[in-house]
């Protein structure tokens, strides 16, 4: 029995989902490593190899191991090398050397670096060293060779050229026919390369006595993002121009360094598959194996987030509906996908969904892969004014600001920290939830009061209506209460049941009503008969419906004034903010001065303190691993760190944050984001899948095999793939209640257009009003470009763009020397940005270039990032390749290229945007020219700009006009239409009477999102404009 019990357990634990995916993701950023740090030997004085004398025997005989001198001496250094630094570097088996000089070189080969590889380790048994084989299967160069291919713009030919290798690169034991194949398939893809007959002509040294010291930077280290920076773009550095190259059939042993920014991913995801399989509830992964069980039943039930109403936000900035979604499903769910299209407010976002959390006790994480995105976040918490609130960490400055924090922080005593308090801060939760009750009770008096204006116009309606056709009144010719209109219909009853009887009891009846009728009708006499009842009833159901009338005016003014309502609605929106911050300021206040009441946690801090300056990195990460780390969460509830910093920063404790934010997510690789999700109960994931994704040198063939090695379903594996999905992609699948955020502020609205509709159909609110004097968006064609024959460098195209950009300066500086306009120059070709910047710098000075932030580059350099002006150079021409024209079209470069400006784009083309091929390039240009000739129709008068929803739209506006304002009617703003936009500055809705289109929002939210769009909203009725269409003026026009 215990024994059964034993193996389900060891099943379950061997079995888990996440286990085999931790497995998989390590063995694929290993993989992807290993070629990037020896694409060239010679690039990196770190490197060490010994070359073996003698024919290949590992890779040729299949054996075991082989056997090695055991005396050599260098040989020895290599193992115990490996030995004392196995997580900052291997061993590998090289066979097949790609070898290889300059010409302009006299010096001994410039290039060297194995094309087929295994990880080995080094033992010793007796006199030799034994070599052992640490894979099953050969891994190929694939960074070498791609660094050697003559490369154009686009990668997809150098992909489909190293897939041709892959295909062949020979199983184990290697025969003489399957190296064969293999260097033959080699020489007919890369015709440069020669095969060597003469090893002596290439023949190598050892190096092992040459390096000193093997590589101390570490991942703590003063930069990280260098560090990445630099790994990444190894491949381009060591792009070497070679007159000669060849494969040389020697096999060596070589020690390389790990990549420090994945030595810690690669020991925590260790560290996860090693985990029990219960420990994963504890986390965000928790949701994985949820699904992974839950895709074996028939249906799920979805949790309906609209039926949640008891939710009270603490969001100190600006919030718009998507961006509270965001902070509502967090609240109520484990994990959360959140596309930010461009300009959305992804980091604002972030912001107030921290700000939330903290305020209600929660613990935060927030990472992102790059130091920018981070640093945004954690200023912009810690401007809030909040005690402790974020805290920055990774790298080893960070360590020494925390450290100098705590000792700050434990200096204090609990009366320092209510210094300078104000009685304004002590405000609570319970606070936020009064103040968002009354705002939504107001709301709900401005839904109705609009609502009755309605009534009251369509009551109206059938009342004049009647009135034609009842003519002239002969009865009831005063107006009547309720009560007596009541009285007189009972009075019509009983006349008309009398009137077929006889006898004295129904003429005493029909007597005493009919003294009541003339006495409360104030009339002389009135004939009973079946005309004057009749008639009578016309007139008491007219009497009846004015009554009606009064009714609904009674019910708005009892229920309230819609003006007074709005201005009261403002100012509670204002005073949201301010409250949301002193809820947050008072929550950070009471929590530090409870941590600091505790002597344990007191002690705590301290020793965390003092490992944080220390020198021995082993007692870093011990302390950081044992001693008990809620203190410093009490003190620091947010955590801010690069996903590849985070293992030297926080211990890998499951569930140790109660949220995990990651931050440009479609630019994370997965497993990078799996130790983050498996620090934090719950996630939420933020990034866009249509701008740039994340990059991977993973293999194909190889990211296959360990999908098969560690049995991951077909179905799983097309969410799963490294190599092409990113965090978001995988957060997109398992997020069952995914948000969009649609309201974007960065650009004005003919520049994001074109990607809202191409890339986003259309779901985007464009919150800036468009500017209609001015050109927002410019199309220059250059007639004469030509791209040059060597490179996708278009001179003449460069030189009317340095033109343009040089008069915008010079104008900018005669007009507005002390708030200079930005500038950014995109380009989507390496070579015509590169010479761009080259003729830039001749044309404006270094201090001009900085006061104006010109920055000059590709869609990558500019992600994230915006400029007041944007000036694209596509450098296409007449003679471009058509390689350049696909690789110009590509959805999420091109996305990126044409959302960085705010007020104005300028494209330059040098090809009849008539004869470009189909794609989103023609599209744009077509979308541009569409622009220019309706700007121009509606500047000429040809096209009506307005839009009239009804007739009391037209007649207002025409009386605002003949007082000299400008009006718009029917302004698009936010994706809605605006009744009477006046004057660009603010917007009248009409209430009461029915529009031709029909709104899908209620009137608060029209007016809230069209408010947050900067223009304040004011309300005319048709009630009020029949009473006095001048009150009504005065009104909306005071102070205008």
């Amino acid at each position: 029995m215990l024994q059964e019990a034993s193996r389900a357990i060891n099943s379950a634990f061997n079995n888990s989902f996440i286990k085999k995916l931790s497995q998989y993701l390590h063995d694929c950023v290993r993989e992807e490593v290993k070629s990037s740090t020896f694409r060239n030997l010679k690039g990196d004085k770190d490197n060490k190899w010994i070359f073996l004398k003698g024919e290949e025997q590992l890779f040729s005989n299949g054996a075991e191991f082989i056997p090695l001198e055991g005396s050599n001496p260098k040989l020895t250094e290599l193992m115990i090398q490996s030995d004392l630094g196995q997580k900052d570097k291997y061993l590998i088996y090289g066979y097949l050397f790609l070898v290889g000089k300059s010409s302009k070189s006299k010096r001994q080969n410039e290039f060297l670096t194995p094309l087929l590889y295994m990880p080995c380790k080094l033992e010793r048994n007796g006199v030799n060293i034994n070599c052992f084989p640490l894979d099953e299967v050969l891994s190929l160069n694939t960074g070498a060779l791609a660094a050697l291919m003559r490369k154009n713009d686009d990668e997809d030919e150098v992909d489909l050229l190293l897939e041709g290798i892959l295909d062949v690169v020979p199983d184990l034991p290697i025969t003489q026919e399957k190296l064969d194949i293999f260097l033959t398939t080699l020489k007919s893809l890369v015709p440069e390369i020669e095969i060597a007959t003469n090893v002596d002509d290439y023949k190598e040294d050892d190096n092992v006595s040459k390096s000193k010291d093997f590589y101390k930077e570490k991942i703590d280290g003063e930069n990280v993002e260098d560090i990445i920076e630099e790994e990444e773009t190894e491949q381009a550095k060591q792009k070497v121009k070679l007159e000669k190259i060849a494969v040389t059939p020697q096999s060596a042993i070589i020690l390389t360094k790990r990549p420090s920014v994945t030595a810690g991913v690669l020991h925590e995801l260790t560290q996860i598959a090693e985990k029990p399989s219960g420990i994963y509830r504890e986390t965000a992964l928790s949701i994985i194996n949820e699904e992974y069980s839950q895709s074996k039943e028939k249906s799920v039930p979805m949790k309906d987030m609209n039926k949640i109403t008891d939710f009270y936000p603490i969001t100190p900035l600006s919030l718009s509906d998507s961006q509270l979604q965001v902070v509502k499903n967090i609240d109520n769910s484990k994990f959360v996908a959140v596309q930010g299209p461009p300009g959305t407010g992804k980091s604002q976002t972030i912001v107030n969904l921290v700000a939330h959390l903290v305020a209600n006790g929660k613990t935060v994480l927030v990472a992102s892969r790059m130091d920018k995105a981070v640093d945004v976040v954690a200023e912009r918490l810690n401007d809030l004014g909040a005690s402790h609130m974020a805290l920055r960490a990774g790298r080893l400055n960070y360590q020494r600001q925390l450290s100098e924090e705590l000792n700050n922080l434990l200096a204090q005593n609990n009366s320092d920290l209510d210094d300078d308090i104000e009685d304004i801060l002590l405000v609570d939760t319970k606070d936020m939830k009064d103040h968002l009750d009354m705002l939504k009770n107001m709301e709900n008096k401005s839904e109705t009061i609009i609502k009755l204006e309605k009534n009251w116009h369509d009551k109206l309606e059938e009342v004049e209506e009647q009135e034609k056709i009842l003519g002239k009144k002969e009865y009831i010719k005063k107006t009547l209460k309720k009560g007596e209109i009541d009285m007189v219909a009972g009075i019509i009853k009983v006349l008309e049941h009398n009137m077929e009887k006889a006898g004295f009891i129904s003429k005493i009846a029909n007597f005493t009503s009919l003294g009541q009728l003339k006495k409360i009708l104030n009339l002389k006499d009135f004939d009973v008969n079946y005309e004057t009842i009749g008639k009578l009833k016309q007139e008491l159901e007219f009497a009846n419906m004015e009554w009606s009338l009064r009714k609904i005016e009674a019910d708005i003014q009892k229920t309230g004034n819609l003006h007074m309502l709005a201005e009261q609605i403002r100012t509670m929106k204002r005073k949201q903010k301010s409250l949301a911050t002193n809820i947050l300021k008072n929550k950070r206040r009471e929590a530090l001065k409870e941590l600091l009441r505790d002597e344990n946690k007191r002690r705590r801090l301290k020793v965390h303190a003092k490992s944080l300056v220390a020198n021995r990195k082993r007692l870093q990460t011990n302390i950081l691993e044992e001693e008990d780390f809620r203190p410093l969460l009490e003190a620091f509830p947010c955590w801010c760190v690069t996903t590849y910093a985070v293992s030297d920063s926080l211990p890998l404790k499951p569930g140790m944050f109660d949220v995990a934010i990651i931050d440009e997510a479609s630019q994370c690789d997965i497993a990078s984001c799996f130790p983050i999700l498996f620090r934090a109960k719950r996630a939420v994931i933020v990034g866009d899948d249509k701008q740039l994704p994340h990059l991977s040198f993973l293999e194909k063939a190889k990211e296959q095999s360990f999908l098969s090695q560690y049995g991951i379903p077909d179905k799983y594996q097309l969410m799963w793939r490294f190599r092409t999905n990113s965090m978001f992609d995988l957060a997109d699948y398992y997020s069952m209640n995914s948000v969009m955020l649609d309201e974007h502020f960065r650009s004005l609205p003919p520049i994001i257009n074109f990607s809202n509709h191409e890339f986003y159909n259309d779901r985007i609110r464009v919150m800036r009003k468009d500017k209609p004097d001015e050109n927002v968006l410019e199309l220059v064609e250059v007639v004469d470009g030509k791209v040059d024959f060597d490179a996708t460098r278009n001179l003449p195209e460069i030189e009317a763009l340095v033109k343009r950009l040089h008069e915008i300066i010079i104008e900018d500086e005669r007009k507005n020397p002390d708030n200079p306009v930005t500038v950014g120059i995109i380009s989507p070709f390496r070579a015509q940005v590169e010479q761009l910047k080259v003729s830039v710098s001749k044309v404006l000075s270094d201090y001009m270039i900085k006061k104006h932030q010109i920055e000059i580059g590709t869609a990558h350099t500019f992600q994230g990032d915006e400029r007041d002006i944007m000036m694209i150079s596509w450098a296409v021409a007449d003679n471009s390749y058509t390689q350049s024209l696909m690789f110009m079209q590509k959805a999420n470069l091109f996305n990126v290229a044409i959302t960085r400006g705010r007020n104005k784009v300028i494209n330059f083309v040098s090809r009849n945007p008539r004869e470009l091929p189909d794609g989103h390039f023609r599209n744009y240009v077509s979308y541009m020219q569409n622009y220019q000739d309706k700007k121009q129709a509606v500047l000429s008068g040809e096209i009506d700009e307005n839009i009239y929803k009804n007739s009391l739209e037209r007649e207002v506006a025409d009386k605002i006009r003949e007082l000299d304002h400008r009006v718009v009617a029917g302004a698009e703003i936010a994706g809605l239409s605006a009744d009477l936009l006046v004057d660009d500055k603010f917007v009248i809705e009409i209430d009461g009477v029915d529009d031709k289109t029909k709104s899908h929002i209620s009137n608060m939210k029209k007016q809230a999102i069209i408010e947050r769009s900067g223009f304040k909203v004011k309300r005319i009725t048709f009630r009020e404009w029949q009473y006095s269409p001048k009150a009504c003026l005065d009104r909306v026009l005071i102070d205008e």
